[in-house]
């Protein structure tokens, strides 16, 4: 393993819950898999006999998304649920840099409980009766494993103050947990606990990643133009870490399978051999 983090940083991290690292990942593979999400979006508005934009990557990506939307919000969410498990997230979220990194803060033998989440803001991409962002909260309480699990929060572009980015308290993560009020997605932390003035927007230049505390105080920025934020968030979770052992690796996040057909009648024989076919022959 290679170092990445220098002693100041490690210090930041350890005193701050929270550190904004640069030049972590190739932005080419950043804009590969950005390429693929426009993808699955003109896929389906091509299936819908609806026009596709093109031009500069993260326009048309906009565009197609807003169209989409537009036309079936349950297929808009079935696209964006697909586009979290997408090779190119799990790269970056394996990138050897982004590992050396977790290292270099403590987390001797990683381990993955939760799947990437892929999270997005713009003001065009606001379902119907639904919401956007996140609300003051800690990330302990999704996976209650390692007490120095690193929530890693890498934007596909650069992150300024008015594009809905990220605020963190700093020096939050030294409070322990902290009573909330349970919400659908995440404990809301109570107001007692915090200011307005306490926290400060995370800039992340292309290619970097915020490394946060589990336990760090956090929200969703409502400061933003017309611009779209994607970016993704994962756990390195460390399965070295004392209390976890003792507590014999618990788990918060459980794998379900949905048995029997999805689809009725599907695939059909005809199907699957076109699949396999070779170009010129037959079966």
């Amino acid at each position: 393993m290679g170092k990445i983090l220098d002693r100041n940083q490690i210090r930041f991290y350890r005193e701050q819950g929270y550190l904004v690292a640069e030049d972590i990942f190739d932005p080419l593979h950043l804009d590969e898999t950005l390429a693929h999400f426009n993808l699955a979006f003109a896929q389906q508005l091509e299936r819908l006999a609806l026009p596709v934009a093109d031009g500069p990557l993260v326009e048309a990506l906009h565009c197609n998304m807003a169209a989409l939307l537009g036309a079936n919000v349950a297929l808009y969410l079935a696209t964006l649920r697909m586009c979290s498990k997408l090779y190119g997230v799990y790269r970056l979220m394996t990138a050897e840099r982004l590992r050396d990194a977790a290292a270099d803060l403590g987390i001797v033998t990683p381990l993955f409980q939760t799947t990437p989440v892929l999270h997005l803001m713009s003001k065009k991409l606001v379902i119907p009766g639904g919401y956007q962002g996140f609300d003051v909260h800690q990330d302990w309480t999704s996976v209650q494993g390692s007490l120095d699990t690193i929530t890693t929060w890498i934007p596909f572009m650069d992150i300024d103050p008015q594009l809905f980015t990220m605020e963190v308290m700093p020096g939050s993560h030294l409070l322990g947990l902290l009573s909330g009020d349970q919400q659908q997605h995440v404990l809301r932390v109570d107001q007692k606990h915090f200011k307005e003035d306490d926290f400060v927007p995370v800039c992340v230049g292309k290619g970097g990643v915020c490394l946060m505390s589990n336990f760090t105080i956090h929200r969703s920025s409502r400061e933003g133009d017309d611009r779209l934020r994607i970016s993704i968030s994962g756990r390195y979770e460390n399965a070295s870490e004392p209390t976890f052992i003792e507590r014999e690796y618990p788990f918060t996040q459980q794998k379900s399978m949905q048995r029997g057909l999805i689809t009725e009648n599907f695939p059909s024989v005809e199907q699957v051999r076109d699949v396999y076919a070779v170009a010129g022959e037959g079966f």
